[in-house]
C-alpha cells in the first residue's frame, strides 16, 4: 500500500518523538492510578469515611468512654460533643451484638431520651444530665451481661 503524502512527509524523528510521548503518557497514567499507600487495606470502607478516634470497640467500651468523659468536674465542649456521639452511637453498636430485640429496646429508648436532653444542654452538663448518663452507663453494663456471647464466656470461665 503506498504511503500517503502526509506520512511520507513526516520525518522519522517526529514519529519517534510521538511514540515516545505516547509511551511516557501511558506509563504516567499507570503509575498515577496505583495505590499510594505502602500498607494493604484492611477494610473495603477505609477510603469511604473517617472513623472517630473515640469510636468504641464494643458496647462495654461505650460505658467506659462515657465514664472517662464524666470524670472531670468540668466537661469541656469537646468532651460534651464526644458524650453526645457516644450516646447517639449506642443503639447502633448494641444492634451489632447478639442482643435480642427485647434487650436492645431499652438501650435504644434510653439513648433517644438522653440525646434529646443533651441537645438542650448546650451550656454544659447539669448534675441531672450527669446522673442520667451514669444511669445509662449502668444500663449498658447490665445489658452487656445478657449478650449471648458474653454469657457463654462467663459460663466457660466460672469454676
Amino acid at each position: 500500500m503506498p504511503l500517503d503524502k502526509k506520512d511520507a512527509a513526516t520525518p522519522p524523528q517526529q514519529r519517534s518523538f510521538a511514540r515516545s510521548m505516547t509511551v511516557a503518557l501511558v506509563v504516567l497514567l499507570m503509575v498515577g492510578c496505583g495505590s499510594q499507600d505502602s500498607e494493604p487495606k484492611t477494610s473495603l470502607f477505609e477510603d469511604d469515611h473517617v472513623v472517630a478516634e473515640h469510636w468504641p470497640a464494643d458496647l462495654s467500651d461505650v460505658a467506659a468512654k462515657l465514664r472517662e468523659r464524666l470524670a472531670s468536674p468540668e466537661v469541656n465542649e469537646q468532651a460534651q460533643k464526644e458524650i453526645e456521639d457516644l450516646v447517639s452511637w449506642t443503639a447502633e453498636i448494641a444492634a451489632d451484638t447478639n442482643l435480642s430485640e427485647a434487650d436492645w429496646l431499652p438501650l435504644y429508648h434510653h439513648s433517644e431520651s438522653l440525646m434529646a436532653n443533651l441537645e438542650k444542654a448546650k451550656q454544659g452538663l447539669s448534675s441531672d444530665d450527669r446522673s442520667q448518663i451514669q444511669s445509662f452507663c449502668k444500663l449498658i453494663d447490665d445489658t452487656v451481661l445478657v449478650i449471648p456471647d458474653q454469657l457463654a464466656r462467663q459460663k466457660g470461665t466460672s469454676p
